[in-house]
This record gives structure tokens, sequence and C-alpha cells, in this order.
């Protein structure tokens, strides 16, 4: 079998829903399409987006049992009446714990990240890099 971040064990253990290998794979196929990532790259993913990912799957296989349209639907913006459908692009295509599980992702985050403070280093802080210092052209020095 081809890798995936999850199995149907995997399935029914977080989700609570049995599964064949194909329907994992289905589901393997659509959080790749969002994470950007494949299983082939796992050496290079961490420990903990691992786990993620494996959630993001086995919730994603479990719930698309439940959507037996779900590579025939069109986008829609109203299901009649006056009621108005509106909600993220993926509504219609990844389950929602799925797609929670992706938001932790360290790269699908919210895209900030963390400057340290000159407290959190252990060296000295930081000064501009400066090329034209003739004793030492890699040291650093203040501007």
């Amino acid at each position: 079998m081809v890798a995936t971040w999850a199995t149907a064990g995997d399935v029914l253990t977080y989700a609570k829903k049995t599964v064949d290998d194909a329907a994992v794979m289905v589901a393997q196929g659509t959080i790749d399409l969002y994470a950007g990532r494949i299983p082939a790259d796992a050496d290079r993913v961490g420990a903990r987006d691992q786990y993620w990912l494996k959630l993001a799957v086995a919730y994603q296989a479990a719930w698309q049992a439940g959507q037996p349209d779900l590579f025939e639907r069109l986008d829609i913006t109203s299901t009649g009446g006056s009621q108005s459908t509106d909600g993220e692009e993926s509504w219609m295509t990844l389950a929602p714990h799925a797609a929670q599980a992706l938001r932790r992702v360290s790269w699908m985050g919210s895209g900030s990240f963390h400057v340290r403070a000159p407290s959190e280093t252990g060296d000295r802080p930081r000064e501009v890099y400066g090329d034209d210092d003739q004793i030492d052209p890699g040291h650093w020095r203040p501007i």
C-alpha cells in the first residue's frame, strides 16, 4: 500500500468509523491538497506535524464516508428560499475536524512567527553585518 499519514485503523481509533484503505487514500489525497505535503516527505516533517496530519486524514476519511456526492458538488451560495450559505472555501470538501487539525500543522498556522527578545538569546544582541570591516569580514558591528 502507498504510504499515508493515517491508516484505516487510525480512522477507527480517532473517529470511531470503519473505512477501507481505498477511503483512506481518497482522504489522503484531499489532505495532501490542503496541507501541501505528501507522506513521501515524512522524513522532513516533524513528529508533531505528522500527528496532526494523521488526525486530519482520519477525520477526513470518516467524514467523507457520509458525503456520497463529494466529487460531484457544485459551488453554491444559496440553498433555496432566502437562505444563503457562505463559508470557508473548503466547507464542502474538508471535514470540520480535519480543518482544525490542519490549522495546528506548523506551516498552516497563522503565518506569524516568534521573534526572540534579546533576553531569549544565548549570545549578545544582534548588530548589523559589515563586509567592509578589514580586520574580520564576518564580524558583527553596530551601525
